[in-house]
């Protein structure tokens, strides 16, 4: 049956009485029917001829051994008028019943390459837009590829289909797609949301009827478009946006911490100094505290600092493999200490990037450290190094309880963590050092553990 949907020129298959089971678009434009018209249809209102349907067949197939030419007929328009066509005949069985698979080859889909026709060409089939065309009696008569993609459908397994046999799980309230659009209940920039599988799409939704001359409505239309990546980007634009301010603070205002900080750090050193001297051990611990306090004050600063300007990062061509290496030693000792396996796979030689290979060290580290925290005290951390497309790909994967779908989301939020000594700022700044350098990270959990993927584009 898909083929019939998907061949350039009229045809229809018939059961054993003669009776039109189903009917191709191209069939249904030439001779001005709808789908549920031609489906009351015989061989008696479809040709002229006044045989009965095996008659009919077997003159056909006497016509085809006689002579070296392809048969013709008349094939009966809604018009009244007549057209004649060439008919090709197969008979076999189907479904356990007799069928017959007939074909018009001269009647073939509309090849008037106007401006308009050929604009319309393009639209159905190349255009990045959901098209969905219904007739009067709210069957799909066309639909484009990308409609077919966003809905999970195959073209001819809902060509000539009501909404609801097309889509059985659709409901009206949804609204993407409805038969009451041909009651006159049309929407414009209408957003929905739609789930293919585990896949969902935001979606944009237009739709209108179609009238004829008299102001009857003889059909209708819906045109969408999927703006989910639009979305995506409206987030990162708006995270990107939240970063750039708490940059801005922390530029000003780092010196101003760091200037008091300094000449506390170094009286306390004094301090502890005499009390070693004095032997006053439990005061001096008291002062090991605060020191180490005042380091972790430091270290947030200088998280802040990274959130600031992009020109701190010194560009330059940049081999992630030999990146990778130079820290595999201090991953491979922490994950010791953690009682973590760590397997590297890498694809050699991988292209160069642009980039700065501090940077990069520092959201490798991170990534992997939390990875490694996150597991436990046992399991593996697999890290990938491999070339796909125009990036190279960098994914860490740990075998932890993995992150929830709730949290995915937020997990590259500044201040948003799950430690109790966490800053909040560990995965935003690895996500500016990598958006600045082209690329992009992600998060994905897959069978059991979190997978964090790192792409940057490659030279």
């Amino acid at each position: 049956m898909c083929h019939l949907h998907s061949i350039p020129y009229a045809a229809f298959f018939f059961d054993k009485e003669g009776r039109v089971i189903e009917a191709n678009s191209i069939l249904l434009q030439a001779t001005g029917h709808t789908y549920k018209q031609i489906k009351k249809k015989t061989h008696y209102d479809l040709f002229v001829t006044k045989d009965s349907f095996g008659a009919w067949l077997e003159h056909f197939r006497i016509m085809s051994e006689k002579s070296n030419r392809v048969p013709r007929g008349l094939l009966k328009l809604r018009s009244g008028k007549t057209c004649a066509c060439d008919i090709l005949i197969y008979s076999y069985s189907f479904r356990g019943e007799e069928a017959h698979y007939i074909t018009l080859p001269t009647i073939q889909e509309n090849t008037n390459h106007s401006l308009l026709s050929c604009f319309y060409q393009q639209i159905i089939k190349n255009i990045n837009l959901g098209i969905i065309i219904l007739d009067e009696d709210a069957c799909i008569a066309e639909i484009s590829e990308e409609a077919c993609k966003i809905l999970g459908v195959e073209k001819c397994h809902v060509i000539n289909r009501t909404i609801e046999d097309a889509f059985p799980g659709m409901k009206e309230e949804q609204g993407v797609i409805s038969s009451a659009l041909l009651k006159g209940v049309t929407v414009s920039d209408k957003a929905y949301s739609w789930f293919n599988g585990n896949q969902r799409f935001e979606l944009i939704v237009d739709s209108n009827v179609l009238r004829d001359a008299a102001g009857e409505i003889t059909g209708g239309y819906y045109i969408f478009k999927n703006v989910t990546n639009m979305s995506s980007l409206e987030d990162k634009i708006e995270r990107s946006d939240r970063l750039a301010m708490i940059g801005q603070i922390a530029a000003g205002t780092a010196h101003e911490i760091r200037n008091p900080l300094t000449s506390i750090n170094g009286f306390l050193q004094m301090i502890r100094k005499s009390l070693v001297e004095a032997g006053m051990e439990r005061e001096k611990g008291y002062t090991d505290i605060m020191l180490t306090e005042i380091k972790r004050i430091n270290e947030l600063v200088s998280e802040f600092l990274l959130l600031s300007k992009q020109k701190e990062i010194q560009y330059k061509l940049v081999d992630v493999e030999q990146v990778f290496m130079e820290i595999l030693p201090i991953v491979e000792n922490e994950a010791l200490l953690h009682g973590v396996e760590v397997l590297v796979e890498k694809e050699s030689p991988l292209p160069l990037v642009m980039g700065d290979s501090e940077m990069l060290k520092q959201v490798f580290l991170n990534i992997a450290k939390n990875g490694i925290e996150a597991m436990g005290g046992q399991g593996t951390l697999t890290i990938r190094l491999f070339h796909t497309d125009s990036y190279v790909e960098i994914t860490i994967h740990d075998t932890g309880p993995g992150i929830p779908p709730y949290l995915a989301d937020k997990i590259f939020e500044p201040f948003f963590t799950t430690k109790e000594e966490g800053t909040g700022l560990g995965l935003p700044v690895c996500q500016k050092i990598v958006h600045d350098m082209g690329g992009s990270i992600r998060v994905s959990n897959k069978g059991y553990g979190t997978i964090f993927h790192v792409l940057l584009p490659s030279c």
